[in-house]
């Protein structure tokens, strides 16, 4: 419980929390964007992927219904094209924060890649079933999703 709070902290770090009538931005919430992103890397064979990839599972992985939506193309019973896929700047923000902490390593500006206190940060983000929804996901989809999959269905292609 002792690292999860370390986690925590460094996630989140000293702030105060005040309720808004509007959700805040993803892209403001980096704690969520850092934690989504390692999931999506742990997720991934040899715990890297493109940032397409990383992009593509990323959004994919935000609601139930593209959660669903993702699952059904990649079983292919829905084509590519009903599959609607966002290059979000969240994911570049907090891919910039990870590396800056030392928990990614970006690699020719192209990929990421988990570093092992990276790992150690996405397995107790998995253990204390932070993001359990998105895990979930991840885990039925991460390995599925090849980079020539993930390529295909940008395109819209049949795969």
């Amino acid at each position: 419980m002792e690292d999860a709070n370390r986690i925590r902290s460094k996630l989140t770090g000293d702030f105060s929390v005040t309720q808004r009538p509007e959700p805040i931005p993803g892209d403001l919430r980096l704690g969520w964007g850092v934690s989504l992103l390692l999931l999506v890397l742990a997720s991934s064979r040899g715990q890297r992927c493109s940032l397409q990839k990383l992009h593509f599972l990323a959004h994919l992985s935000r609601t139930a219904k593209s959660r669903e939506h993702t699952r059904e193309v990649l079983a292919r019973r829905r084509g590519p094209a009903d599959l609607s896929v966002r290059i979000e700047p969240w994911v570049n923000r907090a891919a910039t924060f990870a590396a800056a902490g030392g928990i990614v390593h970006i690699r020719e500006g192209k990929a990421l890649a988990l570093t092992d206190d990276g790992k150690k940060v996405a397995a107790a983000i998995r253990k204390e079933k932070l993001l359990k929804d998105e895990a979930s996901f991840l885990d039925d989809v991460g390995k599925l999703a090849t980079e020539q999959v993930v390529e295909r269905i940008m395109k819209m292609e049949a795969f």
